[in-house]
């Protein structure tokens, strides 16, 4: 691929890395199982019980879960082979997805198998999206950590667009069983690839109790500054993550549109995540991409602001996918800035933290953004959430001076003989000598 003026998207982690390469397709086959599952759970719940609320609760089920899976995945992933810890995870997965088509193909299917095997799916989810991200930088090099990033945030948004629509075909087709039992294949599938990955054991054979090393993971990130520092700005990117909620009410209210409006308006924030991931090659030739991913921080709700002060849709849509733009390289960037600076010893405690984040981070911002709309008018709900985002971003920017000098290079350290604390960067060395 021809990359214009620097910016395509950087492939080259896929014509590198053998083991990467499958990596990258057995997620993207997985991603397309998980699809189906967001649409074909819902749908059976509210056919089964015509109740709002149990659509959400089992969304929540869903999520608990997802939220232990992630942070303990992290130690197994420090503990255990990280492939085969994955394969454990999706053959679970897919173990509940045989249970839901078996049980939809029922006279009366029953809504408690459909909150267990939610969980199961979550609690599997949990633990394979975590040991994943500990996987992925043995794959590469780190200096390609930026383009590995950029690859996988673009199976997210391309699968978050893709999925459902082929859900909804299946359903029509062959029905909500049918659609359990493709989501069971495209996991097999999963698994099948991941062992052409190959062998990828924990680093490392002196193992804390699974307790004590969450705790060491934990006490890890708050003792380094810029692993310390991109949890932080996580927080804000959680804060402003919930627009979505108030779009409904700013269609009605505001711009006078219905439902094929909403529909265009809620697939906005995916395709700038899209164009964001496509345009994304220069996120890995940016030597201090620490203080770049602090700069998409503050930028990044900018687009609610647009959104806010629209009276028109097709300012609505640029606000909302010029947020999903800045959402997207500000994940790449983290994820880049994350593996570089954590010890493959404590890779997987950490990529948990930053999983948990990212699965609650929507929910939080949901409650924030539903606080606000009970009090202002949509619009102005969202102008606030925008500047009040874009303000803490750039006090962000000014404060957190460890994660805004983070470059790309990485200095290998040896936790046995390094008087400094596990992961210190070479910056942080010299700015203690």
């Amino acid at each position: 691929m021809t990359r214009l003026g620097g910016l395509v998207i950087d492939v080259s982690p896929l014509r590198t890395s053998r083991p990467f390469r499958y990596a990258f397709s057995a997620r993207l086959i997985s991603l397309l199982g998980i699809g189906l599952l967001v649409v074909a759970v819902p749908a059976q719940t509210y056919q089964l019980t015509r109740s709002t609320l149990q659509v959400a609760g089992v969304s929540t089920a869903m999520a608990i879960a997802m939220f232990f899976g992630s942070l303990f995945g992290g130690v197994l992933a420090d503990r255990y082979d990280r492939r085969r810890t994955i394969q454990l995870a999706r053959s679970a997965a897919g173990l509940g997805f045989i249970i839901l088509g078996c049980n939809a193909l029922l006279p009366h299917p029953s809504m408690w198998v459909i909150y267990v095997a939610a969980a199961i799916d979550g609690l599997a989810g949990g633990v394979s999206s975590s040991a994943l991200m500990a996987l992925m930088p043995t794959l590469l090099p780190r200096n390609k950590m930026a383009a590995a990033g950029a690859l996988v945030a673009l199976t997210t948004d391309i699968g978050t667009m893709v999925a459902p629509a082929v859900a909804g075909v299946i359903i029509a087709a062959g029905g909500i069983p049918i659609t359990y039992f493709v989501a069971a294949a495209a996991t097999a599938g999963t698994v099948t690839l991941f062992q052409a990955v190959g062998p990828a054991p924990a680093p490392g054979t002196d193992h804390e109790s699974p307790i004590r090393a969450l705790v060491t993971g934990v006490k890890f990130a708050g003792s380094h500054s810029v692993i310390r520092g991109i949890l932080i700005s996580g927080l804000l990117v959680m804060f402003v993550s919930g627009p979505m909620v108030l779009l409904p009410a700013f269609v009605d209210q505001v711009l006078g549109g219905g439902p094929t409006m909403l529909g265009l308006l809620y697939a906005a924030p995916a395709v700038g995540a899209v164009i964001g991931s496509l345009t994304s090659g220069w996120t890995g030739r940016v030597h201090r991409n620490g203080a770049a991913m602090l700069i998409s921080v503050a930028f990044m709700p900018l687009g609610l602001v647009i959104l806010g002060a629209s009276g028109a849709v097709v300012l609505a849509f640029l606000g909302l996918a010029g947020f999903g733009l800045g959402r997207a390289l500000n994940d790449i960037l983290r994820f880049a800035v994350l593996q570089q600076n954590t010890p493959d010893e404590l890779r997987g405690r950490v990529s948990s933290l930053w999983m948990v984040q990212a699965v609650t981070g929507t929910a939080i911002g949901s409650m924030a953004a539903g606080f606000l709309g009970q009090w202002l008018e949509p619009g102005t709900a969202l102008l606030v959430l925008g500047i009040a985002g874009s303000v803490l971003g750039l006090l962000l920017l000014g404060t957190l001076g460890s994660v805004r000098r983070a470059t790309s290079e990485v200095v290998e350290i040896d936790l046995r003989e390094s008087p400094v604390p596990v992961g210190t960067t070479q910056q942080e060395k010299e700015g203690s000598s």
